[in-house]
């Protein structure tokens, strides 16, 4: 998606999951020239640390450490069903909720403890795709510890019939 700024276009930015960067790309429309910047937040993070499998998350499942998000709409999990012990914030949602909600309503609406900037949250969908946008979005608000579960429910009730 690009944004038109001034005779500019600007690529909205993007993340990297092998070296969780986000790069901007700028044209000058006079001179066709592209320009990349480019901030790195961890060079130290590797694919396999932001994603998560099934038996991970059957692991997390018990761990009261882990906060497993659905970001599937409400109609979805009543039609579908969830991953036992997770907590549904549809995508659109995911930033207010975590960037905004105080640490007592959180609790109050969700019966868990507001994650921290450490805690392990887990993200999933139907397919592993919402869950990836939410991943990105957390990442961004400061979270460390984010992680995508890309099986997301069609794996989890595939191994669960």
């Amino acid at each position: 998606m690009f944004y038109r700024l001034n005779n500019r276009f600007l690529l909205k930015p993007l993340y990297s999951f092998q070296t969780l960067k986000t790069s901007t790309a700028i044209e000058n429309s006079t001179k066709n020239k592209v320009t990349l910047i480019s901030r790195a937040y961890s060079n130290q993070t590797r694919l396999e640390e932001m994603i998560v499998d099934y038996n991970q998350v059957k692991r997390a499942v018990s761990n009261q450490n882990s906060l497993i998000v659905d970001v599937r709409e409400p109609e979805e999990i009543k039609k579908h069903g969830k991953i036992p012990n997770s907590i549904n914030i549809p995508l659109g949602n995911v930033s207010n909720v975590l960037n905004s909600m105080s640490d007592i309503e959180f609790e109050q609406i969700y019966g868990r403890k507001k994650p921290k900037d450490n805690t392990e949250i887990i993200f999933y969908c139907m397919i592993g795709k919402r869950s990836g946008m939410a991943q990105q979005n957390t990442i961004s608000l400061g979270y460390k510890n984010v992680k995508n579960y890309v099986g997301s429910w069609t794996d989890w009730a595939s191994r669960n019939q």
